[in-house]
């Protein structure tokens, strides 16, 4: 047997036979399905050039599962130390037998009431998702530090909920070392095999260290939460930066939740980069790259609202500016609606109409895509997160692309319909 099977099937079984005593929880996520495109061949998905997310309803076309083990080590009054992991896999659904490479995106250690002096507050360590926001709508993480870290968490200060971390994330060749190679290279335009002589490349480290302050009560049914980033990269054994790296950065975020709106939920955030914070749109660093000085503004609303007992609906809209100083940036505007008709308590229709438009900074140019999906569902229960999920979907989109054909498409204007069943799951 192969052996990520087997320890698959060991870990999974040990969750099984455990007993009360030593109980493994067993969480995750998974998605996976098979979809046409009406041109021919296998479902294709549709994203804007230049746009950092899609929206997902019937336009998502891999297989992906996450896959998280976690386990109680130490309990002792109020006291608790729990330890998490998560092994991710992601498959392009193609084939019955489709290799891949785990990812370890989780191992950490919690350890809840840590100290008798703030009640309440958990130290941790390891490879965690702390405390990530996104858009569910488009899979966008807005506000995501994760990676190797530490930190401590959810410190009560009477008014408010303090956190402080910080985490890690390596830049491959950002950076030049001491030192040259050479070799040879054929080169196919010419014919020709060359001699090449490159300078040799390291690694930049780019440490993320993150303070928030949370659950402050600001109005009725209505929380604020405030957030600094700051972006520092380093180099070891003397290497150096290109000229014009921008080595460090800052991201300020502000987000303000409205519960009890409408029978669901408001959520309007606020960010603002500069430099090396404006590389990763999920709030990374990255250091090393001397194609990120300038700043980014970043307005989110979002939200859930019902309309009644039998329809609700999620939305987003987005706009992300991204000046730099080499004229390489851009402008992201973003609008997304998701209604969902209930015709009973597991069965239900949904809409998802989606639109993106992503103007060039250097040349006024504009990419744009539309995008609407219409989805039969049968659902573990009557909400809109209610999952898993079945959902047979038909999507059409449309798109005119200006400065960079989508990607998979040749043409920069066109439109295609793609169809298909899939289940979503989260446990």
């Amino acid at each position: 047997m192969n052996s990520k099977k087997t320890l698959l099937t060991i870990a999974i079984g040990s969750t099984l036979l455990a007993g009360t005593a030593s109980a493994v929880d067993f969480h995750g996520y998974a998605r996976s399905g098979i979809g046409w495109t009406s041109g021919g061949g296998e479902q294709t998905t549709f994203t804007a050039t230049g746009a950092p997310a899609k929206y997902r309803l019937g336009n998502e076309a891999e297989t992906y599962a996450e896959l998280k083990l976690g386990q109680e080590l130490f309990k002792q009054g109020e006291k608790s130390i729990y330890l998490d992991t998560n092994v991710a896999y992601s498959v392009s659904q193609q084939n019955d037998w489709e290799s891949t490479n785990p990812a370890l995106r989780e191992v950490n250690v919690q350890f809840k009431n840590f100290a008798d002096s703030l009640p309440g507050a958990t130290l941790w360590a390891g490879k965690r998702f702390y405390q990530r926001h996104d858009v569910h709508m488009n899979d966008f993480y807005y506000w995501d530090i994760s990676g190797p870290g530490a930190g401590v968490e959810n410190i009560d200060l009477g008014f408010g909920k303090l956190s402080l971390a910080v985490t890690r994330n390596t830049e491959a060749g950002g950076a030049d070392a001491f030192g040259y190679s050479s070799f040879y290279r054929f080169n196919s335009s010419t014919g020709k095999i060359e001699y090449i002589t490159e300078r040799n490349k390291a690694d930049v480290y780019n440490d993320v260290f993150d303070v928030r302050l949370a659950d402050l009560n600001v109005n009725k049914n209505g929380k604020l939460e405030f957030g600094v980033d700051f972006g520092n990269a380093h180099t070891k054994d003397g290497a150096t930066f290109a000229n014009g790296a921008s080595k460090r950065g800052y991201m300020l975020t502000a987000e303000h939740t409205q519960n009890e709106f409408f029978g669901g939920f408001n959520k309007f955030t606020v960010q603002y980069a500069t430099d090396s914070m404006t590389s990763w749109n999920t709030g990374h660093s990255q250091g090393g790259s001397i194609n990120n000085n300038g700043h980014m503004l970043r307005l989110i609303d979002q939200g859930v609202v019902k309309f009644s007992d039998r329809i609700e609906a999620m939305y987003a809209l987005i706009y992300q500016k991204t000046d730099l100083d080499n004229n390489k940036g851009n402008t992201w505007y973003s609008a997304g609606i998701r209604p969902m008709y209930k015709w009973n308590n597991t069965m239900s229709t949904l809409v998802e109409f989606g639109y993106d438009r992503v103007k060039d900074q250097a040349s006024g140019k504009k990419n744009d895509l539309k995008k609407v999906t219409l989805a039969q569902q049968w659902q573990a229960g009557d909400s809109i997160w209610a999952r898993p999920a079945i959902r047979v979907f038909g999507t059409y989109a449309d798109w005119n692309d200006k400065f960079g054909d989508r990607v998979g498409t040749a043409k920069a204007n066109d439109h295609e319909f793609v169809y298909g069943v899939q289940f979503e799951a989260w446990w």
